[in-house]
């Protein structure tokens, strides 16, 4: 049976509303999806990272105000920049460590960029917002991976992670997958308004060519949407299962452009694909899976389509159309700025042209990211003074964990957020 082939697209207002996790505080007022309740470093210290520089295993020392040493710390914790610029990581940058916001947005100039390893993700209440995580090929080309090759993802989930929303995160130059949520016990994960772009294909994989977009595996819950999938091979996406286990897999509003295909493993798949604009990626179903089908602007094949949706977290959900108009003016890290790269990507997908990457080189590398001076912070809370003055805060009272108008969110969150301090 084929269905959804050039479906017309429909306007779905909002999806169906599991309730177990209803009681929650939004990680913050735009989160959708099943990860919409991570806590991240709400109530928790303030990091500062006030350099670009990284530090290897063994003997080599911790670096303070480093990225990994605010990753690597322990408790709730919001981590703040104060310089922008690429980080050029000696080794992978795992998140162990639960209970931490990266707030990329706060970056002051150009933002900030993950080179050489990718970042993941192993524990749970975790919120990463606005960073750029872009591997590239160089390690993998060194001498020391000549015979047997060099993989990565540029961002994943693995373990057990849970409670985990990745918000307006670009990603790209990875050569196994560029984003990936891949393990058992994951669940409670939302992957929103993200670009997940120009994977490498013909680089450093030991298997070979391998340029692909996500595998996304578990037994749990996962969101996706207002994503947009640019130039790969193949796996845009791939949800799968493990076991006798079946994800439930919500694939909304998501952009797939000269994506290869999306496909689903022979494992069962639990899937709603609604809204989404993919006339040049066509997804098909293996006979494993059920899924519900509306509004997609692109075709798919299977036989195991459902009349009705599964019901998942809430996601405001708009015709097919509309979410690419929104992805392509949204989408990816654009707090502080947008940067090169995610330009020339979006300006590929308006223009309709579809290529694929080998190497980093090939699309000019890695821009420079201009950092500017850090906003006057007086009381160190992660708050700038004149945000501060301009709400009627204190600027010399670290008061980044009060809540004055008592809706859950600390006044640090209100800053991250955009949002009056004083007004629920």
């Amino acid at each position: 049976m084929r269905l959804g082939a050039w479906i017309g697209a429909i306007l779905v207002t909002v999806a169906s509303v599991v309730s177990a996790q209803d009681a929650g505080r939004l990680a913050f007022p735009d989160a959708e999806g099943f990860g919409r309740f991570a806590e991240g470093g709400r109530g928790g210290a303030v990091l500062f990272v006030t350099n670009l520089d990284d530090y290897g295993a063994g003997d080599e020392d911790l670096i303070p105000g480093s990225l990994r040493a605010a990753v690597e710390a322990e408790g709730a914790r919001t981590v703040v920049f104060r310089v922008s610029g690429t980080i050029e990581l000696k080794r992978g940058l795992s998140i162990r460590e639960p209970y931490i916001t990266i707030a990329g947005q706060t970056a002051p100039g150009d933002g900030i960029c993950i080179k050489n390893y990718g970042v993941g993700v192993r524990t749970h209440d975790v919120i990463v917002r606005h960073l750029r995580c872009r591997p590239g090929d160089e390690v993998g080309r060194r001498p020391e991976h000549a015979e047997k090759g060099w993989s990565t993802d540029a961002l994943s989930l693995s373990g057990a992670a849970r409670d985990v929303i990745l918000d307006h995160c670009s990603t790209s130059w990875a050569n196994d997958e560029v984003l990936s949520v891949s393990g058992e016990g994951i669940t409670g994960v939302t992957v929103q308004w993200c670009i997940v772009s120009e994977s490498l294909n013909a680089s450093t994989h030991h298997k070979g060519s391998h340029g692909y977009g996500s595998l996304i595996r578990t037994n749990g819950a996962v969101t996706f949407h207002h994503n947009l999938y640019a130039f790969h091979r193949s796996r845009s996406p791939r949800p799968g299962t493990y076991g006798d286990g079946s994800i439930l897999f919500d694939f909304r509003n998501n952009v797939m452009h000269a994506g290869g295909r999306g496909y689903s493993s022979d494992d069962p798949v639990r899937m709603n694909f609604v809204g989404n604009h993919h006339p040049t990626t066509p997804f098909s179903a293996n006979p494993a899976t059920t899924y519900y089908a509306e509004g997609n602007l692109g075709e798919i094949t299977g036989d195991g389509a459902v009349p009705a949706p599964y019901p998942v977290a809430p996601v405001v959900t708009t015709t097919a159309g509309e979410a690419r108009a929104a992805a392509l003016k949204s989408v990816g890290a654009v707090l502080p700025a947008r940067d090169a790269v995610d330009a020339r990507v979006i300006d590929l997908v308006r223009k309709g042209i579809e290529t694929r990457v080998d190497s980093a080189e090939e699309v000019g590398g890695w821009p420079m990211l201009h950092s500017a001076p850090a906003p006057a912070d007086s009381d160190d809370d992660g708050m700038p003074d004149a945000w501060e003055s301009r709400h009627a805060l204190d600027p010399n009272a670290p008061d980044h964990n009060d809540d004055p108008d008592s809706d859950g969110y600390t006044n640090l969150e209100e800053f991250l957020n955009a949002t009056d301090p004083k007004r629920p």
